[in-house]
């Protein structure tokens, strides 16, 4: 099974955007980048200087809200 770690912000309408269209049943780990947790996770990726939100599957990265909800829906198609 994939692991699914969505780094987002508090007030990042994009963010927001794409946490509604998460399929149900579909495990997103949803990591808050304002936070100590957040900021050493996004550290280890080297995600700090990115925009929100941003989506890793993997080890493999992905940005723009509509890739990342593309992805999700891939994910949850292939059983992952």
């Amino acid at each position: 099974m994939s692991e699914i770690l969505l780094f987002t912000k508090t007030g990042c309408q994009k963010c927001d955007w794409v946490k509604e269209r998460i399929p149900e049943g579909v495990k997103v780990n949803i990591i808050n980048m304002e936070t100590a947790d957040g900021m050493a996770e996004a550290a280890y990726y080297q995600l700090l200087s990115k925009h929100t939100p941003i989506l890793v599957v993997d080890d493999e990265v992905f940005e723009g809200a509509i890739k990342i909800v593309e992805k999700i829906n891939a994910c949850s198609c292939d059983g992952k």
